[in-house]
């Protein structure tokens, strides 16, 4: 998940973690590559616009080189202009239901398959 602020990252990371989805986290774009690098069996990468090092476009063609039908979620304000159509969403303020779904929605795994999530400051390049 790379999300643009720790409340948001810490608050996301404890609904799927109490759903009882295994969530990583990366604090930084070049981060979240690694650990999409090391993790094969990644069901889901969850992130926002701002993510240091890297934009959320470059990230996901980055992650996508090596697992191409990998799902994603973007969680901001508004949908950004560049994302590509297969990702949804997720506008703030949203509630745990509504995350819950959308991963839901998402992945066909079981709960315990790996999430990768990766957080930033809000000061973060895009």
């Amino acid at each position: 998940m790379v999300l643009d602020s720790n409340p948001i990252l810490v608050s996301v990371s404890g609904v799927l973690r109490m759903e009882g989805y295994r969530v990583f986290q990366a604090y930084d774009g070049q981060a979240a590559m690694e650990l999409c690098a090391q993790l094969p069996d990644i069901t889901l990468l969850v992130l926002n616009t701002h993510v240091d090092g890297l934009n959320s476009i470059a990230l996901i063609a980055g992650i996508r080189a090596r697992h191409p039908a990998l799902p994603v979620l973007h969680i901001d304000t508004h949908r950004h202009e560049g994302l590509p159509s297969d990702i949804p969403t997720l506008t703030e303020p949203f509630t745990a239901a509504d995350l819950i779904e959308c991963v839901h929605a998402l992945t066909s795994s079981p709960a315990e398959a790996p999430l990768a999530l990766a957080g930033v400051g809000r000061d973060g390049g895009e």
